[in-house]
Order: structure tokens, then sequence, then C-alpha cells
């Protein structure tokens, strides 16, 4: 099973021809990759904090008729996170946040499942990452139960970066906090975008060789429209992208996590032990779930919205 810590927020989409007409939908990036593995029927848990405003209700209704698995969700009391995107010709949503003192980030330390009862749950993975690991004051709150998890060597963490310049973030100090969360993490997964943010024009190589630190970590760099490079120890494999008729890339690299983290637990690369698992997993077995994950990722693009392919969608797409 997949845990997904995070996010669940209220997207205000801007009308692209009525510009003072908004529509609420569902999102937050955590929520996002939630879905995704409930449309992928995998086993998952997301567990996030969902106001009970009615923006709250919203989501968890979405979440429930999308079959996520709320059992270990909180009924926050704070008032629902907000955001307000505006979708470009090429697909590409900006965002302005309206997250002071919101659900999202008010975590307290009695929320959070122990190892036990993870263990419990037989919970391989712990997915997190974007927003949730960059709002104080619950970030630290996760950040130590993430540390406890690593200790316990129990099971698989794995870190979406999601940087979130529009938050009024200081480069300096989200490179500090991204670095130590990727010190605890076997797999990590950044967009182009996200590098080029904290590093400039640093070598993607360079980049990955740093966050792996002389171990067989597993890293993924998504390039949109390119696909993505997956990297494992001195392993370098280059996913080529796949041709669509692109709508908007909201919850494209979502998706792509979800999926990818399915296919990785289909070949036991996921769970105790973590880099041991991943070092033991073929390279053959590496590029066909990295394929697949950007084959999912690329049919969300072809949709208006956060709306990841089902397990038959994907499926008949491998097929043709």
């Amino acid at each position: 099973m997949i845990v997904v810590i995070g996010e669940a927020l209220i997207d205000l989409i801007q009308d692209a021809t009525q510009v003072e007409k908004f529509t609420a939908v569902t999102g937050g990036a955590n929520a996002n990759v939630a879905l995704a593995l409930a449309r992928r029927e995998h086993p998952h848990q997301f567990l996030g904090r969902i106001s009970g405003d009615l923006f709250g209700k919203q989501i968890r209704k979405h979440l429930a008729d999308n079959n996520v698995s709320l059992d270990l969700s909180i009924n926050a009391e704070q008032q629902s996170t907000l955001a307000f995107a505006a979708i470009d010709e090429q697909g590409v949503a900006t965002y302005s946040f309206y997250v002071e003192n919101t659900a999202d980030w008010m975590w307290q330390k009695n929320e959070l499942p122990d190892l036990e009862a993870l263990s419990d749950l037989d919970v391989s993975t712990v997915q997190f990452g974007c927003l949730t690991m960059a709002m104080e004051p619950g970030n630290k709150i996760i950040e130590a139960w993430l540390a406890e998890l690593f200790s316990s060597e129990g099971m698989t963490l794995s870190h979406d970066l999601n940087v979130r310049p529009a938050i009024g973030v200081e480069r300096k100090s989200e490179l500090d906090r991204i670095e130590k969360l990727n010190r605890i993490s076997t797999i990590i997964k950044a967009s182009d975008a996200d590098i080029e943010w904290l590093y400039g024009d640093k070598d993607f190589d360079d980049v990955a060789k740093d966050w792996m630190g002389g171990l067989p970590k597993l890293v993924v760099i998504t390039r949109g429209s390119e696909g993505a490079v997956i990297y494992r120890g001195e392993d370098k494999l280059e996913i080529p992208g796949v041709a669509i008729d692109l709508q908007d890339t909201v919850g494209a690299g979502d998706t792509f996590m979800a999926n990818l983290l399915v296919e990785l637990e289909l070949l036991a690369g996921l769970g105790s032990e973590p880099l041991k698992r991943v070092e033991r997993l073929d390279i053959e077995d590496i590029e066909k779930a990295g394929k697949i994950a950007v084959l999912a990722a690329a049919i969300a693009c072809e949709r208006e919205g956060a709306q990841p392919p089902t397990k038959k969608e994907i499926q008949q797409r491998l097929e043709q």
C-alpha cells in the first residue's frame, strides 16, 4: 500500500474567455497523486487535513466519488486552501495561493500514524512533497515524522519536489529544505523547471549525482513533452515523450509519480530496506516503469484539469 501525505485544496481556474469567471475544482499535488493511484486501482491511503467548510466538503466528495481512500485523513477545523490558476495557450498553469493558516499546513504530531500503525496497514511507501513540505508550521512536524520512518528502514520514502515559487519562497532556503529531504528519500522526482529554478543551468546529471550521494537511489527528472530521465547509481535512462493533442498540464507530474510508484511496487521495488530493493531492480524493468509513467502523464495532458487515466485506459493505449 502507498500512503500519500499532503495538501488537498481548491483550484479556482480562470476562464480563458471571461477572465472574471473562475471554476472551483479539487486540486493539490498530493491529492492528485492519490487520485491517480485510485484510477490505477492500486491500494493506497490519502493522509490529508480536509476542512469542514464548504470547499472542504467539495474536496472530500470529489475524492470519495473517485474511490480515493480517506480513512487516514483528518477532519480539520481550519478553512480550505485556495489556489487561483490561469492556463496559458501552451496549457501551462500559473498560480496565486491563499494559504495563511489553512487546513493543509496545521499538522499535529498525534495526527500522524506511527511505524506500528503503518506496518499493520502493510504500507510499502510514503509519498510526499510540494506545498506540504514547504509550508510552516506543519512541514516541520511531517519532516520529523519522515526522519523517524527513514531511520527504521521499514518503507520507501518518495519525494516529489514540485516547487511553487508563487508562494513567495526564497531560493536558498528552498534549496536547503529540499536537499535535506532528499537525504532521507529513496526516490526523488523533480521537473526540469524545478531544477532550473533551484540550480540555474547546472547540468541535470550533476544534480542527480549529488542527490544520490553515492547511493543507489532513484532520481527522476521529468521534461514535459520530451519525456523523462531516470538515474539509478551509474545507470541513466532516457524515456522519450509521447505525441499528444495537448489540453493542459495540470496534474501531469502527479499522474507520472503515481504510475511510476505503482509499476515499481509491482516489481517489489518498494518497501523495507528500500535502497536494496531499488538496487536489485533490473534496468529494463525500470525503463518499462518509466515509459508507462510517461504515457499516463501524456494521457492526462490530453484532458482539461487533473484527470489521470484509469488502469484500463493505460492498457488500451499500450496495446495501440
